[in-house]
């Protein structure tokens, strides 16, 4: 009799995603018996969403319960042989349940696992009962389990105190039976990072020793590996709150793991913990130096990485090839600002993950909630002809969730869709995720070249149309970022911010670049947006070579920048809300137009629209201030200055040489 195969999917509030996650279980090449999509008291259209999907998908509805309850109800409805769980905003490949029930022929096999797409840690074939206590090894959306080990282990543990480790509990208690867990060694998950409880340190921290006691008692496990075990979740949840520079939390956690259990190791992190911040951020500098010095020896493999990429373009090993650039002044031509009649306005938003910006890059940095809100920005865009051009991200292109708000504002025509490049999150996964790799102009050429063509094959699928402007995330552009643009039919650029320098992380320095426009290849039809940005005060007119010296490290440590904004001699502002205070915007753009400037580009990230998500905006108030912020700026600009709010492709359309 062949394996039959029930997928259960717990959904609560999926609308923007949940369809697109049943289309990954129905393109199985071993297509399951049914799928089981459990509604848990959702309150948006979920439901009516699965309703209206032909067998084998069925949907059962149910009170909110938490996922255990929902995953239970599933299970308890399954007629396959074998249980495949999948949450509701993940995703599987075609041939993940033929790859993994090739491995359960074994009787004794209860539970078999892949690997997912965001992490790169090497997973035993087989993992026992004290490879599961040590460490968490399975994510939900991998596992496929044998309905009979399911049933005879009891399910999930549906207590509250252990909503967010319920799954952790449930892999022990298999890791703890006869049955055994096989490992599949194939990625064949794409994990999306959530936003529940597990973003709560305190909340989870607590949930996961409440699941330490309960199995001990549950296995009649020894004392001592309990009390281990407990001391490793609280030093675990120390070493977070330290890196996140939560220092009293920081402290009371390793002073009660040294309290518990006495040991070097737990002494010298307390001891860690009572550091200054500023000397902290000094070891977490050089620790990024060293990491830098690591990738620079990760790139020397260059020509190997170029070799795994199926790309036959000359100029890609042949510098001599090169035909435009944004970084090398040989190939730049100013463009004739002085035909514009008026000043003219860009607003560019980078449609992008919400990520945490104090944590390391990491493959699984894709939730895109926040594109839901970018409609409060559009109440004030359409009071002043704004149409903004969104560029965006491989994480906001290839979901739904992400793209879907875009889409209705761009059948409207109430905005345009550039592209923009976050290495650490953008196909092909190739080098290591590190902060240099985050600037893509130090990636190998190819690998650059690679990226950028999956980019702008998923924006011109999701939006049937092709990007034509682009943005380096990070502003990384590198000697070969124009080339690969040209390449692709690109025709302009928004890649530099004037006068900020980024070698300290491995980045370009921008401090000898202005604000205005020009054309960055030889037929001039590639023109570069660079953000607006300009020191302003009584000392603005000295030479530019020695006004960026007052913002390069060394005086920054010494708080430079700083006195010299306060005495009124030289202040660095760009053009962005965040950060920038109103009246700091108006007078850099009263400056700029007195210099001649008649192109300007503001900028601002879509996450900054939910509270939470950037450093400019945590809480509502703060929302409220960012929008009055545009009101003001928009009103300013086309009353006082006299300009208008125009498209980048009318800027480019202006200066055009004749």
């Amino acid at each position: 009799m062949p394996d039959t195969v029930t997928v259960i999917i717990p959904a609560y509030n999926a609308a923007a995603y949940i369809a697109r996650t049943v289309e990954s279980a129905l393109a199985q090449t071993h297509l399951p018996l049914e799928i089981l999509v459990v509604d848990d008291g959702s309150k948006d259209r979920t439901a009516e969403i699965v309703a209206a999907m032909p067998p084998p998908v069925r949907l059962i509805r149910k009170e909110n319960g938490g996922p255990a309850s929902a995953r239970n109800l599933g299970a308890r409805e399954a007629k396959g042989t074998w249980l495949a769980l999948l949450d509701a905003d993940d995703l599987w490949q075609p041939d993940k349940l033929a790859a993994q029930l090739r491995l359960g022929a074994d009787p004794t096999v209860g539970l078999i696992h892949c690997l997912p797409d965001h992490r790169s840690a090497v997973v035993p074939d087989r993992l026992t009962f004290d490879m599961m206590w040590d460490q968490n090894w399975i994510i939900n959306s991998s596992v496929l389990i044998r309905r009979e080990a399911f049933r005879s282990l009891g399910g999930f543990n549906e207590a509250r105190e252990l909503i967010s480790v319920e799954d952790y509990n449930l892999w022990i208690r298999v890791a703890a039976s006869p049955w055994q867990i096989l490992t599949c060694q194939q990625i064949l998950v794409h994990y999306t990072r959530g936003i529940g409880i597990s973003s709560n340190s305190e909340r989870f921290m607590k949930a996961s020793l409440f699941n330490v006691e309960g199995l001990g008692q549950k296995l009649n496990l020894p004392a001592r590996t309990i009390q281990r075990k407990r001391n490793q979740i609280i030093f675990d949840f120390g070493r977070k709150a330290l890196f996140e520079r939560e220092l009293p939390v920081a402290r009371k956690l390793f002073w009660q793991a040294f309290a518990d259990a006495p040991s070097v190791r737990n002494g010298v992190h307390l001891l860690i913990s009572t550091m200054p911040e500023s000397v902290l951020n000094l070891r977490r500098h050089a620790a990024r130096l060293m990491e830098r010095s690591s990738d620079s020896r990760d790139m020397d493999a260059g020509t190997t990485l170029n070799s795994e990429l199926p790309i036959d373009e000359p100029w890609l090993s042949e510098p001599s090839g090169l035909r435009a650039s944004i970084v090398d002044r040989t190939f730049h031509r100013a463009a004739d600002v002085a035909r514009l009649q008026q000043p003219l306005l860009v607003t560019t938003v980078d449609a992008e993950e919400d990520f945490d910006w104090t944590r390391p890059f990491s493959l699984a940095s894709t939730d895109v909630t926040s594109m839901r809100s970018q409609h409060l920005a559009h109440r004030i865009f359409e009071r002043y002809g704004v149409i903004p051009v969104y560029m965006v991200d491989h994480p906001v292109a290839s979901q739904d969730e992400g793209r879907a708000p875009l889409k209705e504002l761009l059948q409207g025509g109430h905005c345009e869709i550039g592209s923009q490049l976050h290495p650490w999150v953008t196909p092909p996964f190739i080098e290591h995720v590190s902060l240099r790799n985050s600037y893509q102009g130090n990636l190998p050429v190819a690998l650059e070249f690679a990226k950028i063509q999956v980019l702008t094959g998923e924006l011109e699928g999701a939006f049937a149309t092709a990007p034509r402007i682009f943005r380096a995330g990070r502003y990384g552009v590198g000697p070969n970022t124009g080339n690969i643009l040209k390449h692709f039919g690109y025709e302009a650029d928004t890649s530099v911010v004037p006068l900020w320098n980024f070698t300290d992380q491995g980045g370009p320095d921008f401090r000898q670049f202005t604000s205005r426009p020009y054309w960055f290849d030889r037929e001039q039809t590639l023109l570069e947006l660079p953000l607006s940005a300009s020191v302003v005060g009584r000392a603005a007119s000295l030479d530019p070579a020695l006004t960026s010296h007052v913002f390069g490290r060394a005086s920054e440590a010494v708080h430079l920048p700083s006195i010299m904004s306060r005495l009124g001699l030289l202040e660095r502002i760009k053009l962005t809300p965040e950060g920038i205070r109103i009246e700091e915007a108006k007078r850099l753009v009263r400056h700029m137009k007195a210099a001649g400037h008649r192109v300007f580009v503001l900028t601002y990230h879509s996450p900054s629209l939910e509270p939470g998500n950037t450093p400019y905006v945590r809480t509502q108030e703060d929302l409220a201030a960012f929008l009055r912020w545009l009101e003001e700026f928009y009103d300013f600009f086309t009353t006082e200055i006299g300009g208008a709010c125009v498209s980048w492709r009318d800027v480019r359309a202006a200066l055009m040489p004749s």
